[in-house]
């Protein structure tokens, strides 16, 4: 361990039952164990039970949270407030994102850096993104669902095949596939609010109040059906990890395919997927040349996001950006998570880019702490 103390950070994560009681601990385990061979302490913290008391007799700059060591495992304890902040949470809410929110601001307020920015919702990126030439092309039409009249213009639009997915990030829940069979039936598949899988078939004049009801309160995007399948059927996706490193620069972390489970729609792996090492995998349906070729387009695509991102939406540290390959072999960008799990290349057996991806987040939060020790001290 590092002899001298550099500083904290505060990992803002999502409440789970269990202890510690809060989601991706083998992640932050393992972030906690990298942190303190760089002078660093990890304390993991729910955005619910940590909010900095404020009054008079309260201790405004301490919060509840959890530490991780070699040999206690997890503990909980009321630390300093951390230096730095870094937020996992994916909200299941607008009152847990405002939450979070609430805290995250009361923290910047108490003088706690933001280790980054997030991305907003789908619909707000995509726009950014089409302001480039160079990546339009590669983008799918993106409409907002706005209600019966906009399900209809997509419906002409595409086809009269479609699909909605959540503006905020969803992990493949919430996800649906619309088809008109004929003039009077649609046929409806996708993953419910649960992440269940469903398939129905329903009369035409029933559609508007159905996916009413189905999106309830939460804003959607509706985009073409793309034929994003494997030779056997499957679905797949290719997700590229993009991290800022110990200085402060962006590289690609690691690729790896994700496939969906059997009769999905969609293939994150919270829904049942599993990962493959890419170049193997696309040359099964591809060739080699031409996966290769896919794969030049996808790195070329990682190494050129993050900057435009960064110019519309502030300083980011990591994202995940996910691409699709259609049955001719074209990419697709069809989405950016500026929260990415990392679980692909553990499934992959890619130890280098699994390594990679949990040393980057400590590396690139000292690195924050450092150059900001040095702006004070000159």
């Amino acid at each position: 361990m590092s002899s001298k103390m550099i500083g904290t950070l505060g990992v803002m994560a999502c409440r789970k039952p269990g202890f510690p009681p809060f989601a991706e601990k083998e992640f932050l385990r393992e972030l906690s164990l990298k942190a303190r061979g760089l002078g660093m302490q990890v304390v993991v913290f729910c955005p619910d039970d940590a909010l900095p008391a404020s009054g008079a007799d309260s201790a405004a700059d301490r919060i509840k949270g959890y530490r991780f060591k070699p040999d206690e495992g997890w503990s909980a304890g009321t630390f300093p407030l951390p230096d730095i902040v870094y937020d996992r949470c994916l909200h299941r809410s607008g009152e847990e994102t405002a939450a979070a929110g609430e805290l995250l601001t009361r923290m910047s307020q108490l003088g706690v850096k933001l280790w980054s920015r997030g991305l907003p919702g789908k619909q707000k990126v995509h726009q950014m993104l089409k302001r480039s030439s160079a990546i339009k092309p590669y983008l799918p039409a993106t409409l907002s669902y706005m209600g019966a009249e906009s399900l209809s213009r997509a419906l002409l639009a595409f086809g009269g095949r479609l699909f909605m997915k959540p503006s905020g990030g969803s992990q493949g829940r919430h996800t649906l596939y619309l088809a008109l069979t004929d003039q009077q039936r649609v046929r409806l598949q996708g993953r419910d609010r649960s992440n269940r899988m469903f398939q129905q078939t329903i009369p035409v004049q029933e559609m508007n109040e159905w996916v009413r009801s189905f999106t309830g309160r939460r804003r959607f995007i509706i985009q073409p059906f793309l034929k994003l399948r494997n030779r056997n059927g499957h679905p797949y996706d290719i997700r590229s990890l993009v991290q800022k490193n110990d200085r402060g620069l962006w590289s690609v972390t690691g690729i790896a395919v994700r496939q969906g489970a059997d009769q999905g729609l969609t293939s994150n792996l919270h829904g049942g997927g599993t990962a493959f090492p890419p170049l193997p995998y696309l040359t099964a349906d591809f060739g080699e040349e031409m996966a290769r070729g896919i794969l030049r387009t996808i790195r070329d695509l990682s190494a050129q996001l993050p900057a435009l991102l960064e110019e519309g939406f502030g300083r980011l540290g990591e994202l995940g950006i996910d691409f699709g390959v259609d049955t001719s072999g074209r990419v697709w960008i069809l989405e950016v998570n500026s929260k990415p799990g990392r679980r692909a290349f553990t499934l992959t057996g890619d130890g280098h880019a699994a390594r990679l991806s949990v040393e980057h987040p400590i590396q690139y939060a000292r690195y924050l702490l450092l150059r900001q020790l040095r702006r004070v001290n000159t």
